[in-house]
């Protein structure tokens, strides 16, 4: 099930450089699906996928998970290590890439990750083109 289906963008600096593109720094579109919910009986290893899709909008051309990341699972109570979090980046290309959180450092109760890449897997395409009809690379 589609618990988030919409655009998330973090808003640039109020005391930041004057620039006329606009308020926001970065927009996404955001879906995220909860695999528990349509299936209870089963046990997922990440049940939760965030699908990021590249707007186009804003300042920063930064991958989604680095940018806003951290916001995200904050804002929808997610856990990082419960997260298949795919980005997909459409146009010539239209590539859809995994990452992968690794715990680097903490800082009082805040922890930072590294943030490893990978091509997304036919299984994991498998498993959310029903939510995510564009990802079916055969449409």
């Amino acid at each position: 099930m589609i618990f988030f289906d919409g655009t998330y963008r973090l808003r640039r600096q109020d005391n930041g450089p004057p620039i006329s593109i606009g308020k926001w720094a970065c927009s996404w579109r955001l879906r995220i699906i909860d695999f528990a919910v349509n299936q209870p009986d089963v046990k997922h290893l990440k049940p939760i996928v965030v699908v990021a899709t590249q707007t186009g909008q804003g300042l920063f051309k930064t991958t989604c998970a680095e940018s806003l990341g951290k916001r995200i699972c904050r804002d929808f109570d997610l856990d990082i290590n419960e997260i298949l979090w795919i980005e997909h980046f459409p146009g010539e290309l239209d590539r859809m890439y995994v990452a992968t959180f690794t715990p680097k450092s903490y800082f009082g109760t805040e922890t930072f990750y590294a943030i490893d890449w990978r091509p997304i897997r036919p299984n994991e395409i498998a498993a959310i083109k029903l939510f995510i009809p564009e990802s079916d690379p055969d449409q």
